[in-house]
């Protein structure tokens, strides 16, 4: 997932026109995710999520969302999620919505993808056109397969320490959710949202607001603030969305599928 979080909105809608998908097996209505939510009773992460198959009455709900503008993807994981999410660890995401925003970006979209397998199962098929022969092809998705789970390289619960052109250190954490939602409420140019990302993701030892954060991010130096935002977008953990890879059932050429979000959801 790109982290300029850009507005998925139009997809999305053209996705839910399209035909109902076929559906595979049911799948297990509990994820496992790659970080979770701190216990702060016990002292420990929660890493076991439950999920529930969609309805119509979401869908419908999710399509009155997906009308607005300035609809970005972060927000409409949010939404979905608060919909089909029901706990996090032993914590319930009906009384504390806001375990969904302090979820990591890969622990968020692990949910989306359990909840389009208790949704579908495990199997999705799609009917695709053969760019060679021009005939249609019925092709199989498997998702326990098909989108591997890139690991983290460092300890998830542990920000990681990136040292800057004067010596000194920051500490640098995991985008959440909520970091999500307020990087793609930047509208602006993409140097305004790499100042986002980087006021967001360092670490800060004191409550500073969001304008004094913003300003250390602005007056930093060009390389420093790459430094932070490479340390940020190559060390993203969570399920990648690859090509799909198929020969054509007529004239055996090779067609290549590329997913999104949104077409698993609706397409």
């Amino acid at each position: 997932m790109s982290l300029s979080l850009a507005a998925q909105a139009d997809e999305i809608n053209k996705a839910i026109a399209d035909d109902p998908p076929k559906v595979g097996e049911a799948a297990p209505n509990t994820v496992t995710l790659l970080r979770g939510v701190m216990d702060q009773e016990i002292g420990e992460w929660q890493t076991t999520a439950t999920v529930r198959e969609m309805t119509g009455e979401d869908e419908e709900e999710l399509a009155r969302l997906s009308t607005k503008d300035d609809l970005s993807y972060a927000e409409y994981t949010s939404a979905l999620l608060r919909r089909a999410v029901t706990s996090v660890g032993t914590q319930s995401v009906i009384t504390n919505p806001s375990l969904l925003d302090n979820l990591i970006i890969g622990d968020r979209d692990l949910l989306f993808l359990g909840v389009v397998k208790a949704t579908y199962g495990n199997i999705r098929e799609y009917s695709v056109t053969c760019g060679h022969c021009d005939k249609s092809n019925e092709v199989q998705v498997n998702l326990d397969k098909d989108f591997p789970v890139m690991e983290s390289k460092g300890s998830l619960t542990e920000a990681r320490t990136v040292k800057l052109r004067n010596g000194t250190t920051v500490k640098v954490k995991y985008l959440t959710g909520k970091d999500a939602q307020s990087i793609a409420a930047v509208t602006g140019s993409s140097a305004e949202q790499n100042t986002a990302v980087v006021a967001h993701a360092v670490v800060w030892d004191d409550d500073r607001s969001e304008a004094v954060k913003t300003q250390w991010a602005k007056e930093l130096s060009l390389a420093d603030r790459q430094t932070i935002i490479s340390t940020v977008l190559e060390d993203q953990p969570g399920p990648t969305l690859e090509e799909v890879d198929a020969p054509c059932g007529h004239c055996g050429e090779n067609i290549t599928m590329v997913l999104d979000w949104a077409s698993l959801l609706f397409g």
